[in-house]
Parts: structure tokens; C-alpha cells; sequence
């Protein structure tokens, strides 16, 4: 899936996909907040996307409980990791942050 970066870029989707975690620093080191609530949106369909594929496959699915990992936590996990690893995907601290939510039992 292309960022929303891509639509601001001049080259077409199908000449830029680019959606590493350099991507995502830098539309929100230029929208700030904008961009920052909209990644956390698509994170968060994401992981309920993942949810509902783990339950598909017969797999327990993740509690997305916000009083133990609330927005704000969310928004700094996925900073963090592409702070710390500018050149791997944007899914792949989606997909760590999905790993960080208790197991359903």
C-alpha cells in the first residue's frame, strides 16, 4: 500500500512506492500532527486486519486495549522504531506494534 506521501510526490504511484520508515518521518516532520493522525489511522486498520486474518487462520487475535497501550504510547512506538530503522518498512512497526497488544483468550 503507498503512503500518503506518494500522492504528494510528482512521480506516479506506479513509478514511487516507497514505504519505508524514512517516508513516514519525513510527512510528519512536514505535516506534523495531520500526518501523524493519519498513519496512526492506518495503523490502526491494520491491525485490525491482522485480527481478523489470525482468527481466519484458527489464531488467537490481539486486544487492542487502550488503557494499556493508549494512542499517545501507539504514536511514540511507531516513532521509535523508525527513528531507530529509517529504511524498513512502515508495516514492519505496525507489525511489531500489533505484537505488543495481549493475546485474546
Amino acid at each position: 500500500m503507498l503512503l500518503l506521501s506518494t500522492a504528494l510526490n510528482p512521480t506516479t504511484p506506479a513509478e514511487s512506492n516507497d514505504t519505508t520508515c524514512i517516508v513516514f518521518l519525513d510527512d510528519v516532520g512536514t505535516m506534523d500532527t495531520m500526518f501523524e493522525d493519519v498513519y496512526l489511522s492506518f495503523a490502526m486498520h491494520q491491525m485490525e486486519f491482522k485480527n481478523v486474518l489470525s482468527m481466519a487462520e484458527g489464531k488467537p487475535a490481539r486486544v487492542f486495549d487502550l488503557d494499556l497501550i493508549d494512542i499517545d504510547m501507539q504514536r511514540e512506538f511507531l516513532m521509535n522504531y523508525c527513528e531507530e530503522n529509517p529504511t524498513r518498512e512502515f508495516t514492519d512497526a505496525v507489525t511489531l506494534l500489533y505484537k505488543q497488544f495481549p493475546q485474546a483468550d
